[in-house]
């Protein structure tokens, strides 16, 4: 498993350097209130069909108790008016007094489809495993969302679904609504109404802009 994280950061790497496409950069912040709260915080650059670096962190707000960063790269495999394609690679390494010092490797996928060809209809789904890269570690399965939505000039609204589980555990399902401001060259605010398990209501603001 080592050696395969290992070449797909190192392809990835060589293949950045050889291309030479538009350089853009992106920051995500998003701060999740209620049950099961947590703060995240990603920023990466995208030259032409090739992302790196892209680094984040993550904390569920549990006193410092749990907490985790990553680091990957990545490409866009497929770009047409209709469909987007994005896959990355990530080390992941938990840290704080209950994690175990555990360290996983994610394969990241995103697919994005524009099911009307004015794109006023569109889906989204992004999904990615924890896989373990030593003992401390155990294997976890994340959809991050799976959404519907409909897009208008200065916002979208939505509904979905996200799903974890943990090892063979059961599926916490945890269905949404959305609605996303858009604001130009100051980004986009986007606004999650989520069910989290046992029946509890969770309120995400999740901000990102690129230049």
């Amino acid at each position: 498993m080592k050696r395969l994280v290992l070449g797909v950061l190192v392809l990835c790497v060589t293949g950045i350097a050889q291309d030479k496409g538009k350089v853009e950069n992106t920051v995500v912040v998003r701060k999740a209130i209620g049950k099961k709260a947590y703060n995240y915080f990603e920023a990466w650059q995208s030259r032409g069909r090739w992302i790196y670096p892209d680094a984040g962190y993550i904390d569920f707000n549990e006193g410092g108790i749990y907490r985790e960063a990553f680091i990957g790269a990545g490409a866009i495999l497929v770009k047409s008016k209709r469909v987007l394609l994005i896959e990355e690679g990530y080390l992941d390494q938990a840290t704080g007094p209950v994690s175990g010092g555990a360290l996983y490797f994610q394969p990241w996928t995103l697919l994005n489809v524009s099911i009307t060809e004015s794109e006023s209809w569109g889906w989204q789904t992004v999904y990615f495993p924890y896989l373990p890269l030593n003992d401390a570690a155990r294997i976890q399965q994340v959809i991050e969302r799976s959404v519907l939505e409909r897009n208008f000039k200065h916002w979208k609204i939505g509904a979905g679904y996200s799903g974890y589980q943990f090892a063979k555990d059961n599926w916490d399902h945890k269905p949404f609504f959305t609605t996303t401001l858009k604001a130009g060259k100051f980004g986009s605010f986007e606004f999650w109404l989520q069910r989290v398990p046992g029946n509890h209501a969770q309120l995400q603001v999740r901000y990102a802009i690129t230049k």
